[in-house]
């Protein structure tokens, strides 16, 4: 299950409050599915990404991001200049990837970051979509997904 909007609208046009990542899940009930997974929604810019994620996924991410943090903190205290470590993580399942990546030699704080976020379908010439967002968004996206 892969959406993409573009724009910051939580629910869907017409329908009376109920946030599209609830609704997912409804589906997914309904349709005999685990409700483990769930979308994570991420904004990046004008761009907004739907991805299935499980609270596991979401918590190794969350990881990923505290440990590139931490060698942004580092970064400000080296006295000499050297080149940091990149962060990228990845997740594939049987209908959908994403990967993140970011290079924080590439940026002077964990503020300024950029990643670089690509979303691809698993099918036969699927959709591959490549886009770059905020650290600090889509960490807050996360925090959201993981807080429910």
């Amino acid at each position: 299950m892969l959406a993409l909007q573009r724009n910051r609208c939580a629910t869907f046009a017409g329908h009376t409050g109920v946030p599209r990542s609830r609704l997912s899940v409804i589906r997914s009930a309904a349709l005999g599915n685990s409700i483990s997974t769930r979308p994570l929604v991420l904004h990046a810019g004008e761009t907004t990404l739907s991805v299935p994620l499980t609270s596991d996924e979401a918590q190794q991410l969350q990881a990923a991001f505290q440990q590139l943090f931490q060698t942004f903190a580092e970064k400000q205290k080296a006295q000499r200049p050297k080149r940091w470590d990149m962060m990228e993580w990845r997740h594939v399942t049987d209908q959908v990837g994403m990967e993140v990546f970011c290079n924080p030699n590439a940026h002077s704080t964990a503020f300024d970051a950029k990643l670089l976020i690509t979303v691809w379908s698993q099918q036969q010439g699927g959709l591959r979509v490549t886009t770059e967002a905020r650290l600090s968004a889509v960490t807050s996206d996360l925090d959201n997904y993981l807080q429910g």
